[in-house]
């Protein structure tokens, strides 16, 4: 795959497969303001192509078709009962308010056969912040760890876009895990209904990481929670002995990885799925991703999460 040139960047016209960056190109273009509107572009090439009206539109009412209506927003429900063509009409939502919290943690910075966690969880978090801002809405951004070490607070505009990215670019993986402490207070602070996306590995307690979500959706929050691992975290291909040392707290373990892959891969099923089911208890969108997965896609399942789950009234 041929790296966007300077012209391509500054037309916005993609050819080929650069439309859809992979993780690789994406981490040595070193541009994250270039990467994000490639990632972002990418999408929306896609996003035209498909029967989606656009991810920051709602369904408004009725009216009857007219000649040179798109086919896709006819409703064929409504013609089976009235056999007669209806358009669906959307408006768009242009006051959305949206807030990224990216993992710093020590653990996303691990990565073999693909960029580590953190390259992908930060171009990711690149591409939400061009995307809000593109369209007008105020995006927000926190990195957290242990602790919330960045929280900026959402705003529009393009210098405000410039200052998310070099927060961005200037961050890096270091200190623990910890939700509770990273991100509990978060929900108070976020007085005004909006929606929040979350990018981390979630190596920590579901239990700590699910009452973060909670606070969120309890105050009216919508939430997709993006889940992010490597190949190797979701595989385990490892048969021979091998010195395994957790990245946060140093600790060893020496195992053969044939003789541990089983109890690994199925406590790492169970975590996953209490989240998953915590989640969607909640009403929040759970994605997994992995970071071999094209950049764009990513935005895509943003995509189809915001079209299920809509701000509702708080959790109980």
């Amino acid at each position: 795959m041929a790296l966007p040139d300077q012209t391509t960047a500054e037309t916005g016209r993609l050819d080929g497969d650069t439309m859809f960056l992979d993780p690789g190109t994406a981490a040595r273009v070193g541009n994250l303001e270039l990467v994000a509107r490639f990632i972002v572009e990418g999408f929306l090439i896609g996003l035209h192509k498909s029967p989606c009206h656009g991810f920051s539109s709602e369904f408004s009412e009725y009216r009857k078709y007219c000649k040179g209506d798109p086919i896709r927003f006819v409703d064929w429900k409504v013609y089976g009962r009235t056999d007669r063509f209806y358009i669906k009409q959307f408006e768009e939502n242009t006051n959305a308010f949206s807030h990224v919290f990216l993992d710093t943690s020590s653990s996303m910075d691990f990565g073999i056969s693909t960029v580590t966690k953190f390259e992908y969880a930060r171009c990711l978090a690149a591409a939400f912040a061009y995307l809000m801002l593109k369209q007008g809405d105020a995006a927000g951004l926190s990195l957290f760890s242990s602790r919330e070490t960045v929280s900026i607070p959402a705003r529009r505009g393009f210098l405000h876009l410039r200052r998310l990215l070099s927060e961005l670019a200037a961050a890096r993986p270091g200190a623990g895990t910890d939700f509770g402490t990273g991100l509990g207070m978060a929900p108070e602070r976020m007085r005004r209904r909006g929606i929040v996306v979350l990018i981390s590995d979630m190596l920590d307690d579901p239990d700590r990481i699910l009452d973060v979500i909670k606070g969120f959706r309890y105050r009216g929050h919508e939430v997709i929670a993006f889940r992010l691992l490597t190949p190797e975290e979701r595989d385990f291909p490892y048969r021979d002995n091998f010195e395994f040392v957790d990245a946060e707290t140093g600790d060893k373990l020496t195992a053969q990885g044939s003789y541990i892959r089983q109890a690994y891969l199925g406590a790492l099923a169970a975590h996953t799925e209490k989240l998953k089911q915590g989640c969607r208890d909640m009403g929040a969108d759970f994605v997994e991703l992995t970071t071999d997965a094209i950049l764009s896609n990513a935005i895509a399942a943003y995509l189809a999460g915001r079209r299920s789950t809509r701000v509702s009234a708080p959790i109980a």
